[in-house]
């Protein structure tokens, strides 16, 4: 690290200026920018291979390969070339045994490598392709899912480090990105920022640094400025403070000595790139390497409704399972029944046979395939993907996946006051001091002046003027406040009044500062002019007027401050509080001329500075409400969240502003009284944990509450059971904003410690954009119910009629692989994004929260599946008895099944005649005669599977009503994606049967006949929408 004496010699910077204009771009080309060179990303083909580790692609690769392998040694000519395939396909196999992970890559290479050699020798293996099909679905299913995922973590990350600077340029203050800072910056430091770069401290006051993430000790060192000449570096100089850390407590000036990857942070980032450790963190190790990606990456860790789903899935599929093998020994009895199952006499009847088997096998693997649920992690990664971006354009950044859908299960929220519930325009409206009050609108409003420590109104603009770490800066013609907005309206106040801020602070040294907490409520500086020394104070009046012994009269003499004067003062800031304005008290104390100017010295004697002070008077700030917050609050009712204000206003403010906001119901509510819904600090601690959790229920309003208090709440309340949301803005709201189910930091007036400690940062700070977040995470829940009451249905129908169908009606598997293996595009890709892009239903916010342990499959939800289900299968369980009494046949052909492979021939084929039953025998066009297994005309099948998938088509409308109330076709209009899909899937089916042909094994169907088909399936929309009603009015 550079010392002080190079970084300001070679970037021609100032101690107390800054950088010129001019060196700020020849210093930036000089050292580089401030931005770290991301982590190594993994790469996609390396992602994409790692999705055929799964077990289930592993099972359909083998289905695959054996199907592919039968079907060569069935082809008419066994060429060098099939032969060359197979064993190929063999060393390949037998390489990848060596190769553990590239096992099912090489079986996929091999499945192509066969299907090639296969049609080189004019023999297309359609079974094996529909199993590549699947396979090729299934990967790329999941990889586009994980790759959508993967770009929102990178949106995230990126925003994750969009943090300011506060930087001296040329003398003036700045706000500046992170990435803007460069070698030679002055920064200015104070607590809850996060330190943008590595420098070295020039100035420094109570300086304490949370320098966990590079040391690992939690507990915060203090710094200190060191001489300009000083080499010394590493986390534990005092003199040195490094990027990434956080500022607990004080003020300092930083000079930036090193940016980017030069820092210690991008040291340590580049060491990740090259030696990554997974290994250390799988055992929970916290390594310096470990902290660092978890500073400069979001977690991925599933969300508590992800494990739900991931545990729905397990099930489902463990029922896909033992349907599958059920109908797989379905298969296997009815092939036995109907002699497709026999001893074989010869090698010819054991490929017959072995290909029958085959098909039952492969019949078995894809419906374990269309079971499955792979569309459930999609529909999560949709709906998660959606919520995050409605939730950034309604000013909500998310910080962590989790939290889009825990806000949605909210059912309390704490909210600070300040910028939340109001505007956060603080503006000056009254002053007072002695016996006189003055309000802005008045005539003899009085202006501050500037220089004197006379009157009243001086000593009010000197306090605030220097007792103070805000400032003011002109950004496009506005006055922005960078720190404290408390402080920035008393500055504002200063410059309306013509007094600059600046030139108090040049007038009068700041020598040492003790800084506000909300345990202390009250800023100290002590400040030198010529040969005089003052500590100026400002904080809560109930806590500085016990400090005060004097008082300063209207003409600047300092009077002895006896209790009835006290009791005069105290009733003009309760007539303000009671008006809504929050009230700031100043006071100073005279110290000796032997003060210290070191900070050693004075930190020695600090305790002093707050003693014996004079009463100056005291100024009423104003921040109006929030236009909506009113019905936001209502909102909020109406949704059965529970809504309380926590903030640091004294309670007549306090209760003021929660009966104009409708919080709480009179104006004049009880304070700390037992069951009431005022409660100040005071009270709140004298409580045990058991009298609070009695009085939380009805409590709305806790006033001069302090960090800890939240805190307690907080944890109170989850242990009562609740799902908390909480704002917090400060340094010390970190603690309640981790321990929260949802953190909300403010993204205006939040420091970045709390940012860091959040799972949302609230953009603008306002209430109401916490009422859309739990919009949108209420809205995600309900999309991922939609689409799960959707592929159930599918599931639980298309199960029951493959084995119903084999099993009552001797069928052989009604649909065939390439038909299964569309259905169940429709019901895992299609259907996801479909369902999960729904907005948030107007009445979404009228429903209670969901309980933490709630299943995620509601009893309506569970009646739905099955109704519907039923239905379904009746309608094609009775399609198929009329078929097989020759209903529906068309003038097309039969569709045959010889030796495991579909066919379709002629209905005036040569030779063809009916041996037994479904027993055929026709001559194919080699001139040989064939035993076959008809069942069906093409057209038929055609008909079958059109109607099923159009059933599906309307059922995606039925799945959008979670409730009997909820109609199917509610606002339906309003989702133009969901249109275009379930449009794309009805076009996509008639694409298939029209053009299809011996791929899908159908025919086309005339106009006549789609109409039909439409007609029909549209009954499922009658069908439900009664029986909706029924339940409805059985309710």
């Amino acid at each position: 690290m550079r010392t002080l004496s190079d970084a300001i010699q070679q970037t021609n910077t100032h101690a107390e200026t800054g950088l010129p204009e001019a060196a700020i771009e020849t210093s930036g080309q000089q050292f580089g920018r401030n931005t770290l060179t991301p982590l190594p990303k993994e790469p996609l083909w390396k992602k994409f291979i790692e999705k055929f580790d799964e077990a289930i692609i592993k099972i359909l690769l083998a289905a695959a390969l054996l199907s592919m392998i039968v079907d060569l040694f069935k082809a008419d000519t066994l060429t060098g070339g099939i032969s060359f395939g197979v064993v190929a396909a063999v060393l390949a196999g037998l390489f990848a045994m060596r190769q553990g992970q590239w096992v099912p890559t090489f079986m996929f290479v091999s499945a192509i490598l066969l299907f090639l050699v296969g049609l080189a020798a004019g023999h297309v293996l359609v079974e094996g392709l529909a199993v590549m099909v699947a396979v090729i679905l299934a990967t790329g299913v999941a990889f586009a899912s994980e790759y959508k995922s993967d770009r929102e973590f990178e949106v995230l990350n990126s925003q994750k480090d969009s943090i300011k600077a506060k930087a001296i340029r040329a003398g003036q203050i700045h706000s500046i990105p992170l990435e803007d800072v460069v070698v030679g910056d002055l920064i200015l430091l104070e607590t809850g920022d996060e330190i943008p770069a590595d420098g070295r401290l020039l100035k420094a006051t109570e300086f304490m640094v949370d320098q966990s993430l590079m040391t690992g000790e939690s507990e915060p060192v203090r710094k200190l400025a060191r001489p300009l000449d000083d080499t010394a570096d590493g986390p534990e100089q005092p003199g040195c403070v490094y990027r990434g850390t956080q500022v607990v407590d004080g003020v300092a000036h930083l000079m930036v000595t090193e940016v980017g990857d030069h820092t210690y942070l991008g040291q340590i980032a580049r060491r990740l790139s090259a030696e990554p450790e997974e290994e250390d963190e799988a055992e929970g190790k916290d390594t310096e390497e470990i902290r660092v990606k978890r500073k400069l990456t979001i977690s991925k860790e599933l969300t508590p409704l992800q494990q739900k789903l991931t545990h729905l899935a397990d099930l489902i599929s463990k029922v896909g399972y033992i349907a599958a093998v059920l109908i797989f020994a379905a298969q296997f009895v009815r092939g036995l029944l109907y002699g497709d199952i026999f001893w074989p006499a010869n090698g010819e009847q054991v490929l017959t046979v072995l290909s029958e088997l085959l098909g039952y096998f492969v019949t078995m693997v894809i419906i374990i395939v269309v079971a499955v649920p792979e569309g459930l992690p999609m529909s999560v990664t949709v709906s998660l993907a959606l919520a995050m971006q409605k939730m950034t354009r309604a000013n909500s950044l998310v910080r962590q996946l989790v939290a889009c859908e825990t806000i949605g299960s909210a059912t309390v929220i704490c909210s600070d006051k300040t910028g939340t519930l109001t505007q956060n325009k603080m503006r000056v409206d009254r002053v007072s001091w002695d016996e006189q009050t003055f309000d802005r609108d008045s005539p003899d409003w009085p202006k501050p002046q500037s220089g004197n420590k006379g009157k009243p109104i001086d000593w009010l603009a000197l306090i605030s003027g220097v007792n103070s770490t805000a400032n003011l800066e002109e950004k496009q013609g506005k006055t922005v406040t960078l720190g404290n907005s408390t402080e920035g309206a008393l500055l504002q106040w200063l410059r309306d009044g013509g007094v600059e801020y600046g030139e108090l602070r040049l007038q009068n040294t700041a020598l040492y500062q003790i800084h506000f907490s909300s345990e202390r409520k009250r800023m100290t500086t002590v400040v030198r002019d010529g040969g005089k020394v003052f500590s100026l104070v400002k904080g809560a009046p109930e806590a500085l007027l016990d400090s005060c012994v004097e008082y300063l009269d209207a003409n600047g003499a300092a009077r002895a401050l006896n209790e009835d004067k006290k009791q005069a003062i105290r009733e003009r800031l309760r007539e303000a509080a009671r008006k809504a304005m929050r009230t700031l008290a100043f006071a100073y104390a005279p110290l000796p001329a032997d003060t210290p100017n070191d900070e050693d010295g004075l930190h020695a004697r600090r305790d002093s500075f707050e003693q014996n002070l004079v009463y100056v008077g005291f100024v009423a700030i104003r921040d109006p409400l929030r236009d909506d917050v009113k019905a936001a609050i209502g909102e909020c009712r109406d949704a059965g969240i529970e809504v309380k204000m926590v903030t640091g206003d004294n309670v007549e403010t306090a209760r003021a502003i929660g009966h104009e906001i409708g919080l709480i119901a009179q104006a004049d509510e009880p304070i700390d009284v037992p069951g009431g819904v005022v409660f100040t600090s005071q009270r709140f601690n004298q409580m045990t944990d058991d009298e609070l959790k009695q009085a939380l229920p009805s409590l709305r309003i806790l006033a001069r509450a302090r960090p800890l208090d939240k805190f307690r709440m907080v944890k109170l309340l989850q242990e009562l059971g609740e799902v908390v949301a909480v704002t917090g803005d400060g340094t010390n709201d970190a603690p309640a904003l981790k321990k929260a189910d949802v953190g909300l930091a403010m993204g205006i007036a939040g420091t970045e410690v709390s940012k860091e400690a959040s799972k949302i940062v609230l953009l603008d700070d306002a209430f109401s954009t916490i009422v859309k977040a739990v919009h949108w995470g209420r809205s995600l829940y309900e999309n991922i119910q939609r689409f799960i009451q959707f592929q159930l249905t599918i599931n639980v129908s298309a199960l029951a009629i493959t084995f119903l169908g084999i099993l009552l009606f001797g069928v052989k598997a009604p649909f065939t692989v390439l038909q299964l293996l569309w259905i169940n595009v429709i019901m895992d890709t299609f259907a996801s994004i479909a369902l999960c892009s729904e907005p948030p239903r107007p009445g979404v916010m009228k429903l209670p929260p969901k309980k933490r342990d709630e299943n995620i499959l509601t009893p309506a939800m569970v009646r739905t599946i099955f109704i519907t289900a039923a239905f379904f299968i009746v309608v094609m369980l009775g399609l198929l008895i009329a078929m097989k009494q020759g209903l529906f046949r068309g003038e097309g052909s039969w569709s045959v099944e010889v030796a495991g492979t579909r066919l379709a021939v002629p209905q005036n084929a040569d030779g063809l005649k009916q041996i037994e039953g479904d027993r055929w025998e026709f001559v194919d066009e080699n001139g040989v005669t064939q035993s076959a297994t008809v069942m069906f005309t093409v057209f038929q099948v055609s008909l079958f599977f059109s109607i099923y998938v159009f059933f599906q088509v309307w059922n995606q409308i039925n799945a959008r009503s979670l409730t009997p109330e909820m109609s199917g076709f509610h606002r339906v209009l309003e989702n133009p994606t969901f249109l275009i899909i379930a449009g794309t899937i009805a076009v996509g089916q008639i694409l298939i049967v029209t053009f299809g042909g011996n791929v899908f094994k159908v025919e086309a169907l005339g106009p006549l006949e789609w109409l039909g088909v439409i007609a029909v399936t549209s009954t499922v929309l009658i069908f439900a929408e009664i029986a909706r009603r029924l339940r409805n009015a059985r309710a």
